[in-house]
């Protein structure tokens, strides 16, 4: 089994790492695999591929040898969306947190996506999980998604873009940032 986080980490942060740290314990003998999205992904501000990778590269050394950056999704030129990236895993679960569940159904290869894949739901402030799990749309699926009991954790990416403070990142994220001159504008 492998466990599939994604996400454009721009940049990550100790809400990420927190995250992945309470996921793999969750699944002890599962592989663990942060999947950054490319430039293709509609997304604007990303900052280089390259250090987005290497940022990663630096959480799953704290994480230990389960732990990975898978570069798929960068290295695709156009960005086919979650359900193939999925495929090219093995027997892969899904991490995502409650606010991208919120458009699932605009996803790419909806509801196929749902259907053939099993998801890990992060609790977000504001976000009633149960009730987008209940829609027409997604009700049938619902066993395919589990709600991880998690402390919320403030630290987004965009916090930290927006303050600069430290507080969001895990020390040699934060050093790596300014030994590169990221993030300035």
């Amino acid at each position: 089994m492998d466990i599939v986080f994604g996400g454009s980490f721009n940049p990550p942060t100790v809400a990420h790492f927190r995250i992945a740290k309470k996921v793999m314990s969750a699944y002890p003998s599962a592989a663990f695999y942060f999947l950054p999205t490319g430039q293709a992904y509609w997304k604007e501000g990303l900052i280089e591929d390259r250090h987005r990778l290497s940022m990663l590269e630096l959480l799953c050394r704290r994480l230990g040898p389960r732990s990975a950056v898978s570069d798929i999704e960068i290295k695709d030129k156009k960005y086919a969306g979650t359900y193939y990236s999925l495929r090219k895993f093995n027997n892969p679960v899904f991490v995502l947190g409650a606010d991208n569940l919120v458009g699932i159904e605009t996803w790419i290869n909806f509801p196929a996506v749902a259907a053939e894949n099993r998801f890990v739901v992060i609790p977000r402030a504001g976000v009633d999980i149960e009730a987008i799990l209940a829609r027409d749309s997604l009700k049938k699926y619902r066993d395919n998604f589990f709600i991880l009991d998690v402390e919320e954790i403030s630290a987004s990416a965009s916090a930290y873009r927006n303050t600069k403070d430290d507080k969001y990142l895990l020390p040699e994220v934060a050093q790596y940032i300014k030994e590169n001159n990221l993030y300035k504008e």
